[in-house]
């Protein structure tokens, strides 16, 4: 599902992307998470944006926990922001015994 995400995204088709990144992430798909979370903040809609930002960051996904410190910083919410900055940071050079996740880049 995460797959066709970024195939209809590629198209072109931001809607129908968002609606398989939303199947896949209603199944626990953390890259569809953090994708439908950049097509969210895209649109303007902050709040479900961080909501799947979160869902991402909390399975070790680092470009949510990065985006997701973006977000917060821009709301004004320095402290929290430097938490998830440096959680990304520590996840982007290996130092933490979390698991892995992996996923198809969409960039």
């Amino acid at each position: 599902m995460h797959s066709l995400g970024i195939l209809f995204k590629e198209r072109g088709d931001e809607k129908e992307a968002a609606q398989w990144w939303r199947r896949a992430a209603d199944l626990g798909d953390s890259g569809a998470m953090y994708n439908l979370g950049v097509v969210l903040r895209e649109r303007g809609d902050e709040k479900e944006a961080e909501h799947w930002y979160r869902r991402a960051a909390d399975l070790n996904d680092a470009d949510a926990m990065y985006n997701l410190a973006v977000l917060l910083r821009d709301r004004g919410d320095q402290e929290e922001s430097e938490h998830w900055w440096l959680r990304a940071a520590h996840r982007r050079i290996g130092e933490t015994d979390e698991p892995a996740t992996s996923r198809p880049a969409t960039k």
